[in-house]
């Protein structure tokens, strides 16, 4: 059996050959290799002239860097556009470029309509046509994958970093200290340097030890790392090229590769796939570490910077770095652990091998699913939309889900209903794709000035496609509850509405997006109001939700009726039960998705508040929660009595410098910012200390005593050797501690406590 991991290709003469990469059912490395896949690209001719159309075709010439290049052989094959049978010509080509030079030309040739298909790598044109899933078992026969019954392939996986010399990204003028290697079988740290940790490996030289860690990375499939995309890959490369070291890693704008190794980002996969569900207080490894793993470093700090303790020559010193090294691998390792599962589903459903799949967001893993399903079913592949059809996109606006403000207030005995996956069922109820978009179509929609039209008949390629996604994964809930090929499939299904909205989607459709919408609303408004007739009091809603109160019974009784006047696979469920909530706003109204909810066991769901959020400091999103956490157990008292503790803290200086610290993303050059905000003049400060700063870093400072605009006493948080205790009371402890207790018809001065000081550490 052979589990394929990556697929590739090189030109050999005159010809492509295409490799796959994977493991076979000993853990062995194997490549195969295919010598007969032919690239090429489909056009649609006049339907009338298809043969003169294609002796058009083969008698064209096409001038391409001093060669003159010309078409292998045309094929006339039945294939679907949009809604309708078409036969398109399969345009076959010599090499992979030879589709790019001269697709355009071909186009032009009179008879020709349309070009389609021209857009795909080829690499990813042999997975798509193959049907490859990638780590699922196959029979590999002349060219044919034939799937096997058999358990999906664990990758093996090793985590590394590197540590430095400088803390600055110019390579030239900077050395690799160390680098370290963690797996489930191997703990490693390289160095050149000797220290009193044992089981370090210390190389001659800063070479030796580079050419050593590119030899250990060879036996494993994965290799991750977090920001080696913008860090430790490009800084190993350019170290190697310095070097005169022969070098497998290769550079792009969609990230770092090490041939023959799939290396993963676990920062992309934060960034693009679980955002949603994060809430860490910053996206640097330890916070993250924290959220999912709940541990850290284990306190390790290194005061010195790494110059300082190489230059030292101290043993116990250098160990502690090297130590330190090992220990962000170890964490690496232990989140790939955690969150690869879902990327290895991702990439087994769509057909994207791991370093493709775990870089694209949502919307782009819903295109790679859609244009497979579409290669399997003869449908053609939408062209990708130019810059100025994005632009005209951009520009396109629609309405998004209905919200039902709530009074700010406490609420008793609260019932969470939610919409099983709202969007997904409306456009499986009512056959909503952009091929079932038809001025004649009985399902109407209307959206203000405008109607659109859907035909119930037949089923649209999305929604069949989309149906699938739901009853397998409501297949896998019964057979197994919730898990991560479960959670592959509600992602993918509950991605595509928004895809159908997403101005780059090959399949985008404003009608189909906007249509979907104003059915979601009207849902909603009409399921509160239903609520409202049989004597529950709504509180809150929002797009798929809403949140009432009331007795259970009733509740259920609510719940019967509403479920049995939805069509097609539409349902309300019962989320939960809170016996108390508060929900608060700005200003006397209500504020969208700003609440706090306790359950019948002491949990807390907590929506909308600086304590998720990573730009309020420590101390503030402790004392939100803590207010929190008094309200909802009946201890108004309490919680205001809080808030004045702390400030009385600030005030005497008792509060720990890292409980200060405010956190802000860099989002572009600190230079290009027009005004000085805080993070932007610490910034500014730390490159004056030759430190190097780029967009995406997180900044963290404290405001001082010392300056008069508060841009001035913005200091790096481990610099700073005093604090403003009335900036911290009043802009960062009181603002969220009122926007709760406000609601209780508390002022701000009754929070605050006496005096003003300002001493401060």
């Amino acid at each position: 059996m052979f589990y394929p991991l990556q697929v590739s290709y090189e030109t050999e003469g005159d010809r492509p050959v295409i490799k796959i990469c994977g493991r076979d059912e000993f853990g062995i490395r194997v490549s195969i290799e295919d010598k007969n896949y032919e690239p090429y690209f489909y056009i649609i001719p006049e339907q009338g002239n298809i043969e003169e159309a294609k002796k058009r075709v083969m008698d064209f010439r096409q001038e391409h860097a001093g060669e003159t290049l010309k078409v292998k052989r045309v094929e006339e094959i039945e294939r679907i556009d949009l809604n309708k049978k078409v036969i398109a010509l399969k345009i076959i080509c010599r090499l992979p470029r030879d589709v790019s030079a001269m697709k355009d030309g071909i186009r032009a040739i009179e008879g020709v309509l349309h070009k389609r298909e021209y857009d795909l790598p080829y690499a990813k044109r042999y997975a798509l046509d193959k049907q490859i899933s990638f780590l699922s078992a196959y029979e590999f026969d002349k060219g044919n994958f034939i799937l096997q019954d058999a358990p999906y392939y664990k990758p093996k996986v090793a985590a590394f970093d590197i540590e430095i010399y400088k803390p600055t990204f110019r390579s030239k003028e900077n050395e690799i200290i160390c680098i370290g290697l963690y797996s489930e079988e191997e703990r490693a740290v390289l160095t050149w340097k000797g220290s009193d940790l044992k089981g370090s490996i210390v190389l001659e030289n800063e070479a030796k030890m580079i050419k050593e860690f590119f030899r250990m990375a060879e036996k494993y499939d994965v290799l991750a790392t977090y920001n080696g995309d913008n860090f430790d890959l490009p800084f190993i490369k350019e170290r190697a090229a310095e070097l005169g070291i022969d070098c497998p890693i290769t550079l792009s704008n969609r990230g770092a590769k090490l041939k023959g190794q799939l290396h993963i980002d676990i920062y992309n996969i934060i960034a693009k796939h679980l955002r949603a569900e994060i809430k860490a207080r910053s996206r640097k490894l330890n916070d993250i570490a924290r959220f999912f793993l709940n541990e850290g470093k284990n306190n390790m700090k290194i005061a010195q910077s790494g110059k300082d303790i190489w230059d030292s020559d101290d043993l116990k010193k250098i160990g502690e770095l090297l130590e330190y090294n090992l220990q962000d691998c170890r964490i690496t390792w232990l989140l790939a652990e955690k969150l690869l599962p879902l990327e290895y589903r991702f990439s087994n459903i769509i057909g994207l091998d791991l370093f493709d799949a775990t870089r694209v967001g949502f919307s782009q893993l819903v295109e790679s699913y859609l244009m497979r399903k579409a290669v399997a079913e003869g449908i053609l592949i939408p062209n990708k939309p130019g810059h100025r059809e994005i632009e005209a996109r951009r520009r396109e606006t629609y309405v998004g889900g209905y919200v039902h403000k709530p009074v700010p207030g406490i609420y008793e005995n609260i019932s969470v209903l939610d919409f099983k996956s709202l969007y997904p069922s409306i456009l499986v109820s009512h056959n909503i794709s952009p091929d079932t978009l038809d001025e004649n179509g009985e399902t109407i929609v209307r959206i203000k000035s405008r109607t659109h039209r859907f035909k119930k008949e037949p089923e649209g390629f999305i929604v069949g496609i989309i149906d699938g996604l739901i009853k397998r994964r409501a297949k896998l809930k019964k057979e197994g509850g919730k898990g991560v090929n479960e959670k592959a499939l509600k992602t993918l299904a509950n991605a595509t509405y928004g895809y159908l909205g997403f101005f780059a989607a090959r399949w985008y459709s404003r009608e189909c997006a906007e249509s979907i919408t104003a059915l979601g609303r009207g849902y909603i408004q009409n399921s509160i109001l239903e609520a409202e007739n049989s004597g529950l009091k709504p509180i809150y809603g929002d797009t798929d939700s809403i949140l009432i109160t009331g007795k259970k019974t009733a509740v259920a009784k609510f719940l019967k009726k509403v479920n049995s006047e939805l069509p097609g696979i539409m349902e309300l469920e019962f989320e939960g039960f809170y016996p108390r909530g508060i929900f608060v706003g700005e200003e006397g109204r209500g504020t969208k998705k700003r609440y706090a909810l306790k359950d019948e066991k002491g949990n807390f769901e907590i929506k909308g508040f600086e304590f998720v959020r990573g730009d309020w400091s420590e101390i503030a999103k402790e004392t939100q929660m803590k207010v929190i956490e008094h309200i909802l157990s009946g201890e108004q008292k309490k919680a205001v009595e809080f808030v004045k503790e702390t400030c009385r803290q600030i005030r005497k200086g008792e509060i720990p410098k890292d409980k200060l610290v405010i956190s802000r993303q860099l989002t572009k050059p600190p230079e290009q910012y027009g005004s000085a905000a805080p993070h932007v003049k610490v910034a500014k400060d730390l490159q004056r200390k030759k430190i190097s700063v780029r967009p995406g870093m997180l900044i963290r400072y404290i405001i001082t005593n010392e300056g008069k605009l508060i841009s001035d006493r913005a200091r790096w948080w481990e610099d700073a050797q005093s604090y403003d205790s009335e900036y911290y009371i009043n802009n960062q402890v009181i603002p969220p501690a009122f926007r709760i207790l406000s609601v209780l018809g508390y002022t701000k001065d009754d929070l605050k406590g006496c005096q003003r000081n300002l001493n401060s550490f």
